[in-house]
Order: C-alpha cells, then structure tokens, then sequence
C-alpha cells in the first residue's frame, strides 16, 4: 500500500509517504501560518523524491485535530479532494495520539490551544487513558509530577515544572502508521475541536 499522511494543524507542516517497499519519506516545515499555499509543492516534492505518482495513492491519513482551526480544515479539505479524485479511503488520526505514538511510557500530551490553555491527553504506552480535553497551567499543576510532550510541552515546564521528552518521529509518519495500523477499523477524516466557539467561527 502507498500511503499519504498529512498534518496542518499547528505550527508543523508535515507530510509523509509509506511505499509498497515499506520506504517513508517526510517533510516538514515549521510555520505558523501558509500551510495552504505550501501543503501541494511539499507533496509534490515528497512524491518526486520517492519516485511516485499521485495516481499510485491507495489512501490518505490526515491529522483531524484539535489544534488550528484553520489549520485542521487546510489538512482535511486536501486529503477529501485527493480521495475524491483518486476513489482512495481518507482515514483520520488526531494529533494527540500522533504526538505520543512510539513513546514507551506514561506521558501526558500537551497542545498550545493559543488561548492560553492546552489540548490535553493521557497516555500509557501508546494508549489513552482518558478523553482528549482543554486544561490550564493551574489544572495541570495539580496532576505533577508527569512527563509532557508536544508543542506546548516547552512553555508549561517553564512554568509549572514538568518533565519534557521529545516524540520520536516527523508527525506525519506516526500519523500513517497509526492509520495503516487500524486500517480495518479507522477514524472517520472529520475534525476534533475541543472547543465549542471554533466551531462555530
């Protein structure tokens, strides 16, 4: 299986290619704002690097949130537009789970939500523990000591005193492992947002 993954949803632009051969190749950038105008080339570049043709998809993965709302819409509005050109299956992988995917401990993913509080998820070897969720520096002060990961991980140890680790691979590779992995059983492409307002802007 050839298989596309996408992540727009925060300040990483990653792209991602699993060949037949079991080869990846990823690209990411870091940015803040642009994904739209730079998600195609980057595809385009990945499939020219791993030498294939967009008609040889068999399906695409795509971080579904929460994050950016903007961001996320970006990711998703380009995985449909490929698996309604090819006829391909579009499969949908949060960020959280994409952030603490290979991580072989108890670690507490931590997403800047840019409101001054964080997407939340607990994690014991690779398995949620409870539900995605919005917390602040003061919620999550009271459940230390934990190891934090993701973009957000950074400022909250800087002041509330956690623990860091970094993930293991681009976003967009755990992304598709994750998704060829429950491929029979997969998460529908349509978007996490955590917050009622976003969903309503």
């Amino acid at each position: 299986m050839v298989l596309l993954a996408i992540d727009t949803s925060n300040r990483t632009l990653s792209v991602a290619l699993l060949t037949e051969k079991g080869n990846i190749f990823s690209k990411e950038l870091q940015m803040d704002r642009g994904q739209g105008e730079a998600l195609i080339p980057l595809i385009q570049t990945l499939l020219t690097e791993a030498k294939q043709k967009v008609e040889n998809l068999h399906a695409i993965a795509v971080a579904v949130g929460p994050g950016s709302f903007t961001g996320v819409r970006i990711g998703l509005a380009c995985a449909k537009a490929f698996g309604l050109a090819l006829n391909i299956p579009v499969w949908g992988v949060t960020n959280l789970e994409a952030e603490a995917y290979g991580i072989k401990q108890s670690i507490t993913v931590v997403l800047d939500s840019k409101r001054g509080d964080y997407f939340v998820q607990h994690f014991e070897n690779n398995q949620a523990t409870d539900e995605a969720h919005i917390e602040t520096n003061e919620g999550l002060k009271k459940s230390l000591p934990f190891v934090a990961i993701g973009d957000g991980a950074q400022e909250l140890a800087d002041k509330i005193g956690c623990k860091t680790i970094q993930r293991t691979l681009p976003l967009a590779v755990a992304v598709a492992q994750i998704a060829l992995k429950r491929k029979e059983h997969p998460l529908p492409a349509q978007p996490l947002y955590l917050r009622q307002a976003d969903v309503t802007v």
